[in-house]
């Protein structure tokens, strides 16, 4: 082959190099997005049209990010919150949307393409998406995932009435990203498009009764208030945590970190449903310039007593790992840390487990590790850590911290406190150890300026009433500091009581238990709130069958609400009855 020959043959190679990178970047640099065509088909234009209707007076406020929701339901909270963002003259509108059906390959996804709406075309603005997937391995260009996200679709239509001149960039992310790469994708986007309107659709709480989401509805707003969800990310009860992380960096990189609330329900609270397995919350607002709320916020969420063994052995080996948690995986998302009461000991050894007394529990350590997503901290205060004597209860601590599940407390006086912030759980067993050793380690908390929170196992088993042995241990842990109890071991929920303005909640009950004995087939939940003064107790009772906790109804919450009453001291009868208790502390 002659040199020239070469030499065109290379330059024939470069050409064609040249080509194909060409081509590979044609398809989403077209001005004219003819590539690929969106639309959102299941709304009338009639629904957006009245939608709209209802935002026509609302004033423009600068902001430039915000929430709305994508459920059609609150169309005209959405019109509102649309009309209130920004100018009108923005040119690119940021629509951060959850990866609602797990399509694609990335964390991160986006496409060019035109969707169409019932006032005209929107366009993806191709110059700033090619800037936002240069490079960059965890983003990716996927069309197919757009045609059926509704979290996009839904409210490009709003787009076009309130920024008629914007062409959008539209992002999925799914809650698997990374801290890492959310902050990388926060800080592109500020690069790309600094003065972009950037709205974030997410819906809030799914599939759960009122008494359950209002508490997770309040830890959501705290987290809008505060700009952050904390050192440990976003595990709120929402279908976008990746997303509403990504806003806030964008708002921290602004400087608008000022939240301010346009609307905030529930398709149950209107109405709209009777089922709460088809309840959807809704909270929408935006952003102004400005700090965010600096004020103390933690959330606790108690359930009582889990049972790994026996009937509930039978039923994970014949249904799976997840079966005793499955109807309550939203139900334990949310709290900032969730504590239950572990009721038996964990080892790789058979099950020594009876259907009569002694009853000895031995939990498979995988039984363990699939509670994991679900309890972040447990209780070892009580009469079964030594179902298998002492031996027993250390290698279930061993096991606990293998697993890295924290624990608390023991048969006997060990390792008592669980501090989280300046909250500490303090574990007591009323038949392994003494009153006397509890009170000085309740005051040492106190004396620290720590929320003390008593865990105490105690009491008599199934009786309902909570009984004067209780009483008297409550008196003595309040006189040394407590500011709240939350009791386990009768199996069944029992009474509240006011003590000196210390609320004692005797007994939560099972919450994963195999026991049919009247009254072991229904538990308490309970959600502490706390804010700088003073906080919240929400009761959520669950029907605990075969060893599978599910919601109760708010209709049959509120039988178990009057009953808790009946059981309670007067004052705070009202209370019980709205499932909500206030408290205040020093």
């Amino acid at each position: 082959m002659s040199r020239s020959t070469r030499l065109w043959l290379g330059v024939l190679v470069l050409a064609c190099f040249g080509f194909g990178a060409f081509v590979a970047t044609y398809e989403f640099s077209q001005v004219e997005n003819s590539a690929h065509r969106f639309s959102y088909t299941f709304a009338s234009p009639s629904l957006y049209e009245s939608a709209n209707a209802t935002a026509q007076d609302i004033d423009r406020t600068g902001a430039r990010s915000g929430i709305v929701a994508h459920h059609l339901l609150v169309g005209d909270k959405i019109a509102q919150t649309f009309a209130a963002l920004g100018t009108g003259r923005e040119q690119t509108v940021i629509i951060l949307s959850p990866n609602h059906f797990d399509a694609g390959r990335s964390v991160v996804q986006t496409t060019d393409g035109t969707w169409e709406t019932p006032y005209g075309d929107v366009e993806v603005d191709t110059k700033s998406l090619q800037k936002l997937l240069d490079g960059v391995e965890q983003r990716s260009y996927e069309p197919n995932t757009f045609e059926q996200e509704h979290g996009v679709s839904a409210i490009v239509p709003f787009v076009k009435v309130w920024f008629p001149h914007a062409k959008i960039v539209p992002i999925v992310i799914h809650d698997d990203v990374s801290r890492e790469d959310l902050v990388d994708l926060a800080n592109t986007i500020q690069e790309v498009a600094p003065q972009s309107l950037v709205i974030a659709s997410i819906d809030m709480s799914h599939n759960l009764p009122e008494h359950i989401r209002v508490p997770h509805d309040e830890e959501t707003l705290a987290a809008l208030e505060r700009g952050d969800c904390g050192d440990a990310g976003c595990r709120l009860e929402i279908d976008a945590n990746g997303v509403l992380e990504t806003l806030f960096e964008i708002n921290r990189l602004r400087g608008a970190q000022s939240w301010q609330l346009t609307h905030h329900g529930s398709s149950l609270a209107m109405g709209a449903t009777k089922d709460w397995r088809d309840n959807t919350s809704h909270i929408l607002g935006y952003f102004e310039q400005g700090e965010p709320v600096d004020d103390l916020f933690a959330s606790i969420q108690f359930v009582g007593d889990v049972m790994l063994d026996r009937g509930v052995r039978l039923r994970i080996e014949s249904q799976g790992m997840d079966d005793p948690w499955r109807d309550v995986e939203r139900f334990l998302q949310g709290a900032q840390l969730r504590v239950a009461n572990l009721e038996g000991t964990i080892s790789e050894d058979a099950s020594i487990a009876t259907i009569d007394p002694p009853f000895r529990f031995t939990f498979s350590t995988e039984f363990v590790e699939a509670m994991l997503p679900f309890v972040d901290v447990v209780s070892l205060a009580n009469n079964h850590s030594r179902d298998r004597e002492i031996d027993g209860e250390f290698e279930t601590q061993e096991w606990l911290n293998d697993l890295e599940l924290a624990w608390f407390g023991g048969y006997a006086v060990s390792e008592p406190v669980y501090r989280y912030g300046r909250v500490s759980v303090v574990g007591y067993h009323q038949f392994g150890s003494r009153i006397q050793d509890l009170t000085p380690i309740i005051k040492k908390e106190a004396d620290d300026r720590q929320f003390v929170i008593v865990y105490p196992h105690w009491g008599e088993e199934y009786i309902a009433a909570p009984q004067n042995g209780q009483r008297e241990l409550a008196e003595q842990m309040v006189d040394a500091g407590a500011d709240l109890i939350i009791g386990s071991h009768p199996h069944v929920i029992q009474g509240i009581e006011s003590m000196g303005g210390v609320p004692v909640i005797y007994s939560l009950g099972n919450f994963v238990f195999d026991q049919v004995a009247p009254g072991t087939d229904v538990g308490l939940s309970v959600t502490v709130l706390f804010e700088e003064e003073g906080g919240m107790i929400y009761l959520s009772p669950v029907e605990t069958l075969d060893g599978q906790p599910t919601p109760l109804s708010d209709e049959d919450a509120q039988i178990i609400f009057q009953h808790i009453a009946s059981l309670s001291s007067e004052d705070l009868a009202p209370q019980i009855l709205t499932g909500v208790i206030p408290f205040l502390y020093d």
